[in-house]
């Protein structure tokens, strides 16, 4: 049997195959045929989508795997599939800590201050999309492990119920979880007719009990995961919220501005108005007084 490799997933966080570096924050740098901060952004949102779409492909795979290694009888070929799947949940596992790393990137975008806040609203909006999703992806993942485990649980108590047919359910259990199931079978082997049987038995009831707590643990680490990408969807929700209620009060002393503006302008055209009126009754007024000056005093 391969190790658990699941305890590597936050190793993974630091390889370079995991995740798409978004690279310095230079507003004069263009990516992708795209300027700063779009390209660059947007470049990675895909770069995080199709990540995902390689987890579904491995989730299915594994679930596959899963299948097989329920049904194979035998013994060589069980530890082969396991094997194999122990690896592809190791990639796996390294894809899905790359996509954290990448929407945690990504949500930092939104906290710039040299980006407009309608660009942040809609980067920030985009990266929750997908981190939505990808905490979907994160439960149907936990829940086909999960299923796998139980199903492989009642492989064993069917198992262990061969050696011990007088344990009481709560025992079998707590065998199972406690190691002690293999320890039942050992004895057993001991006093068995059927040596051969009863040792590939108790092999397969070793490598199954392993098998449910490497399983075990990995649907602690999704359910641990699953967590801390919800905490980040609604942190991202609080930054939307913000930058919401400051572009609208902005548009709100935008509107007020013009509006003033526009009071201003019609005010003075009322003014220049009420100018052009009063010159014309000086002009006029001072046309009579030339008049009546010319005929009462120069004309006489």
């Amino acid at each position: 049997m391969s190790r658990d490799r699941f305890n590597e997933l936050q190793g993974y966080s630091d390889r370079e195959d995991t995740a798409i570096e978004l690279g310095p924050l230079d507003s004069g740098q263009v990516v992708g045929g795209g300027g700063y901060p779009d390209g660059r952004f947007f470049n990675l949102l895909d770069g995080v989508v199709r990540q995902m779409s390689q987890i579904d492909e491995h989730i299915g795979l594994i679930a596959n795997m899963h299948e097989q290694a329920l049904a194979v009888t035998s013994e060589s070929k069980y530890r082969q599939i396991s094997s194999d799947r122990d690896q592809l949940v190791a990639d796996t596992n390294g894809m899905i800590a790359g996509v954290k790393q990448n929407l945690e990137i990504l949500a930092r975008t939104a906290d710039d201050p040299t980006i407009p806040k309608e660009q942040r609203v809609l980067h920030a909006t985009r990266q929750q999309t997908q981190a939505k999703k990808f905490s979907e992806q994160l439960q149907r993942y936990r829940q086909m492990e999960y299923q796998y485990s139980q199903r492989n649980r009642e492989r064993l108590e069917r198992q262990y119920r061969i050696a011990r047919p007088d344990a009481s359910d709560e025992e079998v259990a707590s065998a199972i979880d406690s190691d002690q199931a293999g320890q039942v079978f050992a004895q057993s082997v001991m006093h068995s007719s059927r040596i051969g049987d009863a040792r590939r038995v108790l092999r397969d009831v070793e490598e199954r009990q392993a098998d449910i707590k490497k399983i075990d643990k990995t649907i602690s680490e999704l359910a641990q995961m699953f967590v801390e990408v919800s905490e980040m969807v609604n942190r991202q929700q609080e930054v939307i919220d913000s930058i919401d209620t400051a572009v609208e009060e902005t548009h709100v002393h935008v509107d007020s501005g013009r509006k003033e503006v526009n009071t201003a302008i019609v005010l003075r055209i009322k003014a220049r108005k009420k100018l052009w009126i009063i010159l014309a009754i000086s002009i006029i007024i001072i046309v009579i007084i030339v008049v009546i000056i010319y005929f009462t005093v120069i004309k006489k």
